[in-house]
């Protein structure tokens, strides 16, 4: 009966947060008074371009939409949304469309080839940052040094790998023993993030459970067809379907790894929310009684999943790595300092920065919740914009790189839980 009322009271808080906001967060009456006469201080409306893999995925939309509803309406700018990104090519001709409609930089978070599209910028002169990615160390040297490439923010390789391996642990630890791995875009690692993800989810399933593959977790982790990995154990069934759901292809693979077994656990280096509603209907109807979890991010639609609940008892959601929107705030910091003239702030010694950020988890209702509503503050974002201003040399003269890289780390719950204090 406690936890009922506890969730129920979750429940409202969370409701009261949302109702009091609008878009992806509301800064205080002060700080946007304060931000906003700033702006006008300043006759240039600055575009950016903002380049997303999917127009519709929760993760892509959480971060377009804190920039138009919250950044944009506290600072002198503009965001250019792209269409759906399903290759290099794909992000060169969105750079190009940018440009032609006056942007001066883009924020991305797709960047699968980046020393092409870096080059693309560098031809057009605009600044190139990725918001949120783990990218390797080849890729990173390859460009550093580009004056166009200002850098790149995000959990590193260790956090992605850890995000996938904490997950698989926590559902072992439940009892599973079959899993449904979806890769998403780490097939030949092209997507480094995922790839990595799917690697930890890998290594604990291994060493958990004792199983022997018939091949390497590096060759496994980016297949890019449907497998079912040989584990030597008969009770160990492990599937990985890769692919990005939100595309025919990665959809038409995941249903057909759905029906490879029955499983314990479905683990996912994306988000679920385009088949969740389908999710739905087999869980009704006793075919998919699975724990799910995702490395995705604290959005609406994962909220919303978490706490729709079938009448046998199992939900569609039910352990989040994830991001909130406010994370892709320093991004936004690198490119307006640039933008100002003051590439130097962030670019100190000409080389590229690459500043790493933290996941936030949750593993009940009740603990997404809480989260949640941290991010959707009433008062203050995780990442105000007096925390921002604090770091652009436009706004405070004694603005500083350590400043930056400090604030942009603070990106754990703790250091947020703090700001919000304040």
């Amino acid at each position: 009966m406690k936890n009922k009322v506890k969730r129920l009271l979750s429940i409202l808080l969370t409701g009261l947060l949302l109702f009091s906001l609008a878009g992806c967060g509301s800064a205080s009456v002060d700080e946007s008074e304060e931000a906003s006469a700033a702006a006008e201080s300043d006759d240039t409306t600055y575009k950016i371009g903002v380049a997303v893999y999917s127009t519709t995925d929760p993760e892509m939309t959480m971060f377009y939409n804190y920039y138009r509803n919250y950044i944009a309406e506290s600072f002198p700018v503009e965001f250019i949304m792209s269409g759906d990104l399903d290759s290099i090519d794909d992000e060169i001709a969105f750079v190009e469309e940018a440009k032609e409609e006056g942007a001066s930089a883009i924020i991305s978070f797709y960047g699968t080839d980046l020393e092409s599209v870096v080059a693309a910028c560098e031809e057009n002169e605009m600044y190139y940052v990725l918001g949120s990615s783990s990218i390797s160390d080849s890729e990173f040297e390859a460009v550093k040094d580009n004056e166009w490439f200002l850098g790149v923010i995000g959990p590193d390789t260790e956090e992605e790998y850890n995000a996938g391996k904490e997950m698989a642990e926590d559902f072992i630890a439940d009892g599973a023993g079959t899993f449904l791995i979806v890769s998403g875009g780490a097939g030949n690692a092209e997507n480094y993030m995922h790839y990595t993800r799917v690697e930890g989810m890998l290594t604990a399933i291994q060493d958990e459970l004792g199983v022997t593959y018939d091949d390497t977790i590096e060759n496994l982790a980016q297949v890019t067809e449907v497998t079912q990995v040989e584990t030597g154990r008969d009770d160990v069934l492990i599937v990985i379907t890769p692919g990005y759901i939100q595309l025919e292809e990665g959809l038409d693979n995941f249903y057909t790894a759905l029906d490879m077994g029955q499983y314990d656990a479905l683990l996912s280096a994306v988000g679920l929310s385009t088949v969740f509603d389908d999710m739905k209907e087999e869980i009704e109807a006793d075919t998919a009684l699975m724990r799910v979890g995702v490395v995705d991010c604290f959005s609406q639609e994962n909220y919303d999943a978490i706490y729709d609940i079938a009448d046998n008892g199992y939900g569609m959601l039910h352990y989040v790595k994830g991001k909130y929107a406010s994370m892709a705030a320093p991004a936004f910091v690198a490119v307006f300092n640039a933008l100002k003239g003051d590439a130097d702030l962030v670019n100190p010694d000409g080389e590229a920065f690459r500043i790493y950020q933290s996941y936030w988890t949750a593993a009940s209702d009740e603990e997404y919740a809480e989260l949640f509503g941290y991010t959707q503050s009433i008062y203050e974002n995780a990442y105000s914009s007096s925390d921002l201003m604090s770091v652009i040399r436009a706004y405070n003269e004694d603005a500083t790189y350590k400043a930056f890289v400090e604030l942009a780390q603070a990106s754990d719950l703790e250091s947020v839980m703090e700001r919000l204090s304040e």
